[in-house]
């Protein structure tokens, strides 16, 4: 499994675990082998997946100041805020990514698993965050 699937597999992980809150990574890791039949997961996936359930709190409080005035979010979609989530993480824990190829990747899974009409705000808060 590539960079790119492995990221792909963790955004989707990320999204399961948002929507069950009180999962533990391992639980989430299992629950995503067994939805996507996979064998087993990347080491890639399993790092995002743990760190961004471990830095969740930091990770959305990153992301809510870079939010416009009076957005909240709330007001983000689920596969979004995975999306964001998995490319936050990236930029500030990930030593395997510059911060310009994890908001490229970020846009890529856009394409896949979102509207691409959300491309420019998903690269918006992004390039916030790297200008801190």
């Amino acid at each position: 499994m590539n960079q790119h699937q492995s990221r792909r597999v963790a955004m989707q992980a990320v999204y399961l675990a948002n929507q069950e809150p009180t999962y533990t990574a391992s639980e989430v890791e299992a629950k995503i082998v067994a939805t996507l039949n996979l064998k087993e997961l990347s080491a890639y996936s399993k790092n995002i997946i743990e760190g961004v359930i471990e830095k969740r709190e930091e990770i959305k409080a990153n992301l809510a100041s870079c939010l416009k005035e009076n957005w909240r979010i709330d007001r983000i979609s689920q596969i979004l805020l995975a999306i964001l989530e998995v490319a936050l993480y990236e930029i500030k824990y990930s030593m395997d990514i510059e911060p310009r190829a994890a908001i490229n990747e970020a846009l890529n899974l856009c394409d896949e698993f979102a509207d691409p009409k959300n491309k420019p705000f998903v690269n918006g808060i992004l390039a916030n965050f790297i200008k801190k």
